[in-house]
């Protein structure tokens, strides 16, 4: 059997699981709904059992979703909150720059974009889509992530993502560190050519109304319009419709 073949098979049995997560399934359910011989049925309910997807109850042997799904269900409901709340926001911010913007959102030791709006000029940058996942500090959002945390933190994950970082155009800690600085005396981050060639990015953190960041939110443009003129306009846009936002 092909590592494809195996994995297709384990992904048919998750969801075969799933569409009878209430009543449960035991082993001989899933063989006769799915055509499986008992030892590869056996087999990919362990695997999956010990992956956190499947749980076990030890006196009925029926299988049911575990709580990694449940994790999983709870951050793509959190994720999808938190894109409803503030989409608007980007649109707005959109509107005014005329080029596209994302917000992003911490998720382990990267930055998961959760949302992406496009502005009116002609051509977009549009460095990341929706669902993206990338090393903290490499995109605009999460390098001003960065600049707002304390310095042990900051240090957590660069130091966590120091191998990752080479990935993106010999991105070095030295010049992140470097970056990091700026932002947190200027407000806003900048950083361009890492993860999408000729393409700048200026971010700023958001932060909640009632105090924590959310994430980062950062417009990106084509290195020839994002000059250094540009930037600082471009922050002072993103600043002023957090504020408006935020106050309503």
């Amino acid at each position: 059997m092909n590592q494809y073949t195996s994995i297709q098979k384990a992904l048919n049995v998750l969801k075969t699981v799933e569409q009878h997560h209430k009543e449960g399934l035991r082993l001989v359910d899933v063989c006769g709904r799915l055509d499986l011989r008992k030892p590869t049925a056996l087999r990919l309910l362990s695997q999956l059992e010990d992956a956190g997807l499947l749980s076990r109850n030890p006196r009925s042997k029926k299988f049911y979703l575990g709580d990694y799904c449940r994790q999983l269900g709870e951050s793509l409901s959190v994720q999808s909150s938190v894109s409803t709340r503030y989409r608007p926001l980007l649109r707005r911010i959109s509107a005014r720059t005329g080029d596209a913007s994302f917000l992003v959102i911490l998720q382990d030791l990267d930055t998961l974009c959760i949302a992406r709006e496009v502005g009116s000029y002609p051509i977009q940058a549009l460095a990341i889509p929706e669902g993206n996942r990338q090393p903290i500090g490499v995109g605009a959002g999460g390098l001003a992530m960065l600049s707002t945390f304390d310095e042990e933190t900051t240090e957590y994950y660069l130091h966590s993502n120091r191998a990752r970082f080479l990935n993106y155009r010999t991105l070095r800690l030295d010049e992140l560190r470097s970056r990091i600085a700026k932002a947190r005396k200027q407000g806003y981050a900048v950083i361009g050519s890492h993860a999408v060639s000729q393409v700048t990015g200026v971010g700023v953190t958001l932060i909640a109304k009632e105090g924590g960041v959310v994430g980062g939110i950062s417009v990106a443009a084509l290195d020839n319009r994002m000059t250094q003129k540009r930037q600082v306009d471009v922050a002072k846009i993103i600043r002023e419709e957090m504020v408006m936002f935020l106050d309503k």
